[in-house]
């Protein structure tokens, strides 16, 4: 049986009733909804297909324009005896995993308990919803954003929800399909996030649309997380702000290993966040920042899967900063909505093909991001030889990294860029959005070595399936992308 199967076979007896039978009704509400006649029992099956085009300009371009499946994903979402609910989500593009699996306990409003693989609660942008996103891509990516977890999380609603509350604690490994036999090693992740709507219950519209935002994550580690081996991808998303430049084999025969790898005592995220919504004006501004403290870059040495050498190069910690700022105007009228979830989008007035033109948003965005330099020192190390005297006694076996020479660093890219984006949003009606992002990255000259040469480069198509190996990871200091989208929900 496929895990895909396996899951929805759960899924379909949970969702069943206990006990003496009972009439369902299935009705269609922009998702497809079986329903028992009380509402205890529900089964709600979505889905979305997100398809892209990109094209790209720069001096010394990479990123090769593109059409591609952005995400196709199936949703299942439900209720159990009116107080659990669960979430089952797929996703096909690509390499197939599961992003959301979980279920929620209400034991009151203000008391949740949810326990399976989800989001980290921390940034409004990164809760969004996929099918909500304002922009394609968010100004901020991973490692900023903790992406999704395995934990538990509890959350609540107090003060008739002026105040939502999230606590987790989670394994800090990422997704399954990152790690699917659960985690590396005993080390946990805590979270925490704050959303405030101070003036709810005020009677003046102006003020009840203020939301303020804080949120955190703190959690030692062992291993780098493919958030961090990734490296920091840009809002053109076929690029990359940098590239982490630890993970690098000097060297294999198969059987003997020579590499550079490294280990991170912790990693530290701060949030803040300012949300304004009056009619169909809405403003946002959020700070992030990302904090390592020692990441340790060793040349390492296996025989099989013996570590015989353990030898330390570089110590190194530092912070990613990143604030974006953004404001959008539906031009239709609707009116966006924020909660403790993320954003929604408005659902159009009048749709299209029924008289109407739909909804038909303007929306801009400035957003800048600094990284520590000390995080981009570049480090030779040259393959270990059978003379290296960190070799075990009486090692006399091959060395395949010897006379190899790899250029190690914690980053390798740009530590300061700044990027405007220009987008248009048409929602057709609830189940079809087209979006049109035109996105300008740039950075200002930079000498983080002091030779007197301009090192400050975004890498072009490091965040694409580039397949020239010249065009993979190409330095420049500027590159705009016209990005297009169609979701289809279904």
């Amino acid at each position: 049986m496929t895990r895909l199967a396996y899951w929805l076979s759960i899924v379909a007896l949970l969702a069943a009733p206990c006990g003496a039978q009972t009439s369902l009704k299935a009705y269609y509400n922009d998702d497809f909804i079986l329903e028992t006649e009380g509402g205890d029992f529900q089964l709600r099956i979505r889905g979305n297909l997100h398809v892209d085009a990109r094209f790209f300009q720069s001096d010394a371009r990479g990123a090769p324009h593109t059409l591609d499946i952005r995400r196709a994903r199936i949703d299942l979402m439900g209720r159990i005896h009116r107080r659990f609910t669960f979430r089952l989500q797929p996703e096909f593009a690509g390499t197939p995993y599961i992003r959301n699996a979980w279920v929620d306990a209400e034991i009151v409003p203000a008391l949740h308990v949810q326990l399976g693989q989800m989001k980290v609660p921390f940034s409004t942008s990164w809760a969004t919803l996929d099918n909500n996103v304002n922009f394609i891509e968010r100004g901020a990516a991973e490692p900023m954003y903790p992406f999704f977890d395995r934990g538990v999380l509890v959350w609540g609603e107090v003060s008739g929800g002026t105040v939502v509350y999230n606590l987790g604690v989670y394994n800090g490994a990422g997704t399954e399909l990152e790690l699917p036999a659960g985690d590396r090693d005993d080390h946990k992740e805590l979270a925490g996030k704050l959303f405030l709507q101070p003036f709810r219950s005020s009677d003046r519209t102006a003020l009840r649309g203020l939301f303020l935002v804080v949120g955190g994550t703190w959690g030692r580690m062992s291993q780098p997380t493919e958030l961090e081996t990734k490296g920091y991808r840009a809002p053109d998303f076929g690029s990359s702000f940098w590239r982490w430049r630890t993970e690098q084999v000097l060297g294999t025969d198969g059987r003997v290993t020579d590499r550079v790898a490294a280990e991170i005592d912790s990693r530290r995220r701060l949030g803040a966040e300012l949300h304004y919504l009056l009619g169909p004006f809405a403003f946002s501004s959020e700070y992030l920042e990302t904090s390592y403290h020692d990441i340790v870059v060793y040349h390492d040495f296996y025989v099989g899967s013996t570590r015989s050498v353990h030898e330390e190069l570089r110590r190194a910690s530092g912070t990613i900063r990143s604030w974006s700022t953004w404001t959008s105007l539906y031009l239709t009228g609707e009116s966006k909505r924020v909660t403790n979830n993320g954003w929604r989008t408005a659902r159009p007035k009048t749709f299209v093909g029924e008289n109407g033109p739909g909804a038909v948003e303007l929306l801009a965005r400035y957003s800048k991001t600094w990284t520590a330099q000390g995080l981009f020192a570049p480090l030779s190390v040259s393959g270990f030889t059978s003379a290296s005297p960190s070799l075990p006694p009486g090692y006399g076996g091959p060395t395949p990294g010897s006379g190899n020479r790899v250029t190690a660093a914690v980053a390798d890219g740009a530590h300061d860029i700044h990027e405007i984006t220009l987008g248009l949003n048409w929602s057709l009606n609830p189940m079809v959005r087209l979006q049109l992002n035109d996105v300008f990255l740039w950075t200002p000259s930079g000498d983080r070595d002091g030779d007197g040469q301009d090192d400050n480069f975004l890498v072009s198509g490091a965040g694409s399936g580039q397949g020239d190996p010249d065009k993979k990871n190409v330095k420049t200091d500027w590159e705009n992308a016209v990005m297009v989208r169609v979701i289809f929900k279904f």
